[in-house]
């Protein structure tokens, strides 16, 4: 049986509930959706779907970083965004990682129009699966 590792990376905010941010077993990666909240835990612009788009995708940059990985290690991601009025700032968001070189890659993904999330704060939740090379 694969040994499972239960963690929860410095650099970003710790879980807010009884859950880890990652679970490894042998090289894939699952992380648990980043929203976008500094590793202080405060929202980043409430208003803006790209600027929590990018927070997200630097926490999961700062988790795969600290476990060997950078963002062109992610193969899959599933993006919730809080309604169809955030989606072009969401994309936008996602390009504007990819034009600073963060990530080169275009993992598969799966985009979800949702009504809200756990905070009305959050615009966009991004849960990510990575394989370490």
């Amino acid at each position: 049986m694969t040994k499972r590792q239960y963690i929860n990376p410095k650099g970003v905010a710790a879980p807010p509930g009884n859950f880890s941010w990652v679970v490894a077993s042998e090289k894939t990666l699952y992380l648990a959706g980043q929203v976008g909240i500094d590793e202080n835990g405060n929202t980043v612009d409430p208003n803006d779907a790209g600027a929590q788009v990018k927070q997200a995708l630097y926490n999961i940059d700062a988790t795969l970083r600290e476990l060997g990985g950078t963002l062109d290690n992610i193969v899959r991601t599933t993006t919730y965004v809080v309604g169809k009025e955030n989606l072009d700032s969401a994309r936008a968001g996602r390009k504007a990682i990819m034009d600073q070189g963060l990530m080169t890659n275009k993992p598969a993904n799966t985009l979800v129009v949702v009504a809200g999330l756990a905070s009305d704060d959050w615009l966009v939740e991004i849960e990510t699966t990575a394989v370490l090379d």
